[in-house]
């Protein structure tokens, strides 16, 4: 995959490694067991990038057992890697495999694997007669102390999670596929919210994060799609419950986004209960990922955008 890199690049970051040049992340063992080779002619895979916070990773949405998903047909065609990206590389990265949950440490739980929306994201794209699917997944959250918007081009988070990507990329391509950057999805906002001042900037700044990403994997075509983020009440108590108050400026926002961006859309996940203040239940992480699913696809067939 041909990608577009800063100048300033170092020659590690270039290469994707872990260890950008601004150290921010030590070089993990590479455990590639999970991923198969492709065949002797080459395979063109569907990637998806999903990044986020909390409710990206799955936090509190825990599968019931050890052992992880009971996956189906999609589940173990899918090819699937993820990491948190708010420290150095975590015992919580999972390398190239198949889905079936992954670990999002947190002391309660111990080992008990979590999902994200991932899981009802491939599901139904696969439903819908897509093949050759591949996922990278990233989540973090940053503190109020932030005064560079970390997501955005040259900010902490979003280095961390181009380094990761372009790591990941290589190994699939060092395997003998020929990953194609086909989408976005993206569920992020409250730490905004509870930011602050970064609430009545979030438009502009997912605007051009958009761009930067699009431009970046020469994607120029490839669907964003993200979810309005919870009325989350963490955030309603740090800095406001007004209508004129972070949360609230960073919901309508979030609409905005869908309807200025070319091939966006957003997706309600009001309606489904709430665990642990802001999170979801395993149960309500795959409704969100088929809500995905289901704008992804009317996007692509569309290729129009203010779509929900």
């Amino acid at each position: 995959m041909k990608r577009e890199t800063p100048d300033d690049a170092s020659p590690a970051a270039r290469r994707g490694g872990w260890l950008s040049r601004r150290g921010l992340l030590a070089a993990p063992a590479l455990a590639l067991a999970g991923l198969p080779t492709a065949s002797a002619a080459p395979v063109e895979l569907k990637l998806f990038l999903l990044a986020g916070q909390s409710n990206m990773a799955g936090a509190d949405s825990v599968l019931p057992g050890s052992d992880g998903l009971a996956q189906i047909e999609s589940d173990r065609a899918t090819l699937f890697t993820g990491t948190p990206l708010s420290g150095a590389a975590s015992a919580d990265f999972k390398p190239w495999g198949s889905v079936r949950g992954h670990k999002a440490a947190k002391p309660p739980y111990g080992d008990r694997p979590v999902i994200g929306p991932e899981v009802g994201f491939e599901r139904r794209l696969y439903e819908a007669g897509l093949r050759n699917l591949a996922l990278i997944k990233v989540w973090a959250n940053y503190p109020r102390t932030e005064t560079v918007w970390p997501w955005g081009e040259g900010g902490a988070l979003h280095t961390r999670w181009m380094n990761f990507a372009d790591e990941r990329i290589a190994e699939l391509e060092a395997a003998g596929y020929v990953p194609k950057v086909a989408g976005f999805v993206w569920h992020q906002g409250i730490d905004d919210a509870i930011h602050g001042r970064f609430a009545a900037e979030y438009l502009s700044h997912v605007k051009q994060m958009v761009a930067d990403l699009r431009r970046r994997f020469r994607a120029e075509q490839a669907p964003f799609v993200l979810a309005r983020s919870v009325n989350s009440p963490i955030a309603r108590s740090i800095t406001g419950h007004g209508p004129n108050d972070p949360m609230a400026v960073v919901r309508r926002l979030q609409e905005a986004a869908a309807k200025e961006i070319p091939l966006c859309g957003w997706v309600d996940v009001d309606d489904l209960p709430n665990v642990v203040q802001h999170h979801f239940s395993a149960d309500s992480q795959l409704i969100i990922g088929r809500r995905f699913g289901d704008l992804y696809l009317k996007l692509a067939a569309s290729g129009s955008g203010a779509s929900r």
